[in-house]
């Protein structure tokens, strides 16, 4: 490793003999909860490709973070595509036709398509896309007879992607290393900080981490869905938070005691709230375990900050309207 990575991994080290009493024997993971040989890695709290994220990084395991980033974030951070393309340069570009898969509709029926690169088959249909920069060659897999029917004749192209699992799980894995990046095992150690390490994440990494890509996913939504209330954005996104790892700021919400933490995380111009559960005692755990199940609620926040070594909260009280999720299938 390293340099500064030794240096981070003495310093999480030296923690969490602190907190827990005992040294671990290599890094005590807060997300599978276990200290074993492995790996290790510096792993971006928000995931680099966003364009203008903080670039903080903790330590973690390489096969959890490679992992997590292979089967979620790869296509969360598509999210920087959202209103900045137009379909036809997509389709101009072979790297983003790969990631973000434009389809063609005929009369609203999918028509399959690919770029020419030789002789087409008599049964496909050769186009030419008009485009600024040159025009686009592709070719329809419907044949040329259908083209010319008078009776057809809406064609549609557009890219969409279902981002609100690989969202909800990025965002998740984010909150819950920002807070360990701030607050170190005095959070991991938590019963919050288990709840969303082990409980959310880490139990799912180890029941899907050997099944095959399609099957982790189906898994994940039946997963997920339980936590799905956790995350929103903020729409439109302020300028006024930069992300709680980059300043430090949170919100506090309360009801009698504080039962969870709203945890901001910036992905370029896109701002996100993550609900990350304070279990202090019953009466907390009993409420944020209540939230889990509502389809909406309004609650109380304070603004709060992280001191470097204590909680300052304001006595200034905010009213957090907090909208049902819509986690089916479309």
């Amino acid at each position: 490793m390293e340099a500064a990575a030794e240096k981070r991994l003495r310093l999480l080290n030296a923690d969490y003999r602190e907190v827990a009493g005992r040294g671990p024997q290599t890094f005590y993971c807060p997300i599978l909860y276990r200290d074993e040989e492995a790996e290790l890695c510096r792993a971006h709290i928000v995931n680099e490709s966003f364009p203008e994220s903080d670039r903080k990084w903790t330590i973690q395991r390489a096969d959890v973070d490679s992992w997590f980033g292979s089967m979620f974030e790869a296509d969360f951070v598509k999210l920087k595509y959202r209103e900045k393309l137009k379909v036809l340069d997509v389709l101009a570009d072979p790297e983003l036709t790969r990631q973000l898969r434009p389809k063609f509709t005929l009369d609203g029926e999918e028509v399959e398509h690919y770029a020419v690169t030789g002789p087409v088959p008599d049964r496909f249909s050769p186009v030419l896309v008009d485009h600024e920069s040159e025009p686009i060659e592709l070719v329809l897999k419907v044949p040329p007879e259908e083209l010319l029917k008078g009776e057809r004749k809406q064609w549609d192209v557009a890219f969409e992607q279902d981002l609100r699992l690989p969202a909800l799980v990025s965002l998740l894995k984010s909150a819950h290393l920002t807070l360990f990046h701030l607050v170190g095992y005095r959070y991991a150690l938590s019963a919050g900080g288990r709840f969303l390490g082990r409980k959310v994440l880490g139990d799912f990494f180890d029941r899907t981490v050997e099944l095959s890509r399609s099957d982790a996913l189906l898994e994940a939504r039946n997963h997920f869905k339980e936590f799905r209330n956790l995350v929103r954005p903020i729409v439109p996104p302020t300028t006024d938070l930069a992300g709680t790892v980059t300043d430090g700021l949170f919100h506090l919400c309360r009801y009698s005691g504080g039962w969870a933490k709203a945890v901001f995380v910036r992905t370029g111009e896109h701002l996100h709230t993550v609900l990350v559960p304070v279990l202090d005692n019953g009466e907390t755990a009993a409420r944020f375990m209540a939230f889990l199940d509502q389809s909406s609620v309004t609650f109380e926040a304070r603004p709060a900050r992280y001191m470097g070594d204590h909680w300052e909260v304001s006595p200034t009280s905010w009213e957090f309207e907090w909208p049902r999720a819509n986690f089916e299938r479309t």
